[in-house]
């Protein structure tokens, strides 16, 4: 008889596994957190787990908005670092910290656009003040920009885009009355750059270009040009014009996360492999590639939202993160909630107004207002699977039924995914050496050496047989042995 799963067994783990290159690693995108807060979690969780780099919210001074929605952190007032989650000295901390416990912070940078144009909404105060104090008027930011440094198109009635398949307007029309920046000026590709430059200097590794559909790729060569940018580039598009953007760097996959999700909940995982894959509906090549299940916009409703998995979907939404950290296509992004209940609503805040802390005394802690995905035990123990297995090949593709495949990256690991709402036998032949190791889909392999939940047995000639729970996940690297 093969050898079955040991439940709950103690292990000691070889040695750990070479990290990727840091702009392969896996991405977390602590949403909304305070510097402070990063700066911990660096330090006490990302760090130790895997995660290569961390994705924070806008660091520039934006337009405090009433009710204080999320995306007012996406109405920049000026290039001060300056918001509810820190002054610049809290972010210059951050970075620094994050660095030390070798997490890259990648900064989620505003560029193609200020504020609201007009400041008017049906809904919401604008209130042309910044979270710096900085006042403003529509197209009159004191020090930094003035009316002719904006497009005004004068395509549309109202300057705002109408035409979503007409690049002019895509590129110098209003995205949602927001100010568009004229980034074809050398002044203001030079002002952007300075920005960039400052960021560098503080040890800034990367940048997400938000709404970079919106700009001309070659404006935004010419301002990573005027920056001197040596580091990494992820550019916010999706779209028909994706490969016109493959040359600056990677670029958002949204395709990526809506076919994952699908998969799952229809029960085809079978569709995520081979020559008929659900791949070849993708705009963005794996290598060019940041992917993810879901984001910030899209868990809301917005763009490719409503189709996405996320954290209320539970054991679905695990799994679906599972296979992105396993399966290898792209450098994959996990992200980090608050909990909400209305698409605008804004992060955990007291009764000040500011940001609820996640760690410290007082603080809000995981799981309740701050989802913290990151560090459910399947995902963060996966971190670890993707960094073992990084650069190698998907083998031995079997699919048991359309609803429960497994997989091994190279010769010396595997992983088994069920999607159906029964636990499941697995039955497979491995190239992994006989012998005992923690299933890190159980969670982290901790310092002290006990496994986290499992164990997984490999008998002669790397056969392998495995209960995964409904909607579960088992997977072993060869770093995971027992010793």
């Amino acid at each position: 008889m093969l050898p079955i799963l040991v439940l709950l067994a103690s292990c000691a783990p070889g040695a750990r596994p070479a990290v990727p290159a840091p702009d392969r690693g896996v991405v977390v995108h602590l949403f909304e957190w305070r510097w402070a807060d990063v700066a911990e979690e660096c330090e006490t969780f990302l760090g130790p787990v895997g995660y290569s780099a961390v994705q924070v919210s806008p660091p520039t001074e934006n337009q405090v908005v009433g009710g204080r929605p999320w995306w007012e952190r996406y109405q920049p007032v000026s290039y001060r670092l300056e918001t509810r989650s820190g002054d610049r000295e809290a972010f210059a901390d951050m970075v620094r910290r994050c660095g030390a416990a070798g997490v890259d912070v990648l900064v989620d940078a505003v560029i193609n656009h200020m504020t609201d144009a007009d400041l008017q909404h049906p809904e919401v105060e604008m209130t042309g003040i910044g979270t710096a104090g900085t006042r403003f008027e529509p197209y009159a930011y004191p020090g930094l920009w003035e009316y002719d440094d904006f497009h005004h198109c004068g395509l549309t009635e109202n300057d705002d885009i109408a035409d979503w398949d007409d690049p002019v307007q895509l590129r110098t029309c209003e995205l949602v009355d927001l100010a568009d920046l004229d980034t074809g000026s050398p002044h203001v590709q030079g002002r952007i750059g300075a920005y960039l430059r400052d960021l560098a200097s503080l040890g800034v590794g990367g940048i997400r270009i938000d709404a970079a559909r919106h700009m001309d790729p070659a404006d935004i060569r010419a301002i990573l040009d005027s920056a001197a940018w040596t580091g990494y580039v992820v550019s916010e598009v999706r779209g028909p014009e994706t490969s016109e953007y493959t040359g600056l760097g990677d670029v958002t996959d949204f395709t990526y996360g809506w076919l994952v999700s699908e998969a799952v909940r229809d029960g085809r995982l079978d569709r995520l492999h081979g020559s008929d894959a659900v791949w070849a509906q993708d705009h963005v090549p794996g290598d060019s590639a940041l992917v993810f299940i879901d984001n910030h916009d899209n868990q809301r409703g917005h763009g490719a939202g409503g189709s996405v998995l996320m954290y209320r979907d539970g054991s679905a939404y695990d799994l679906a993160v599972a296979f992105m950290l396993a399966y290898g296509r792209g450098r994959p992004r996990v992200m980090s909630s608050f909990a909400f209940d209305s698409s605008a609503q804004g992060p955990p805040t007291g009764e000040d107004g500011g940001l609820l802390a996640v760690h410290g005394p007082g603080g809000a802690g995981c799981g309740t207002a701050w989802v913290c995905e990151h560090r459910r035990p399947v995902i963060a123990g996966m971190v670890g699977f993707h960094d073992a297995v990084a650069g190698t090949p998907v083998l031995r593709w079997h699919v048991d039924a359309p609803d429960r495949v497994s997989f091994s990256r190279g010769e010396e690991s595997f992983v088994a995914l069920n999607a159906s709402e029964e636990e499941a036998e697995f039955s497979a032949t491995t190239g992994m050496q006989p012998g005992e190791y923690c299933n890190v889909a159980a969670g982290p392999v901790p310092a002290d050496g006990s496994c986290p939940g499992s164990t997984v047995t490999v008998g002669p000639g790397g056969q392998v047989r495995i209960t995964v729970p409904a909607m579960g996940v088992a997977a072993v690297h060869a770093g995971s042995i027992r010793e």
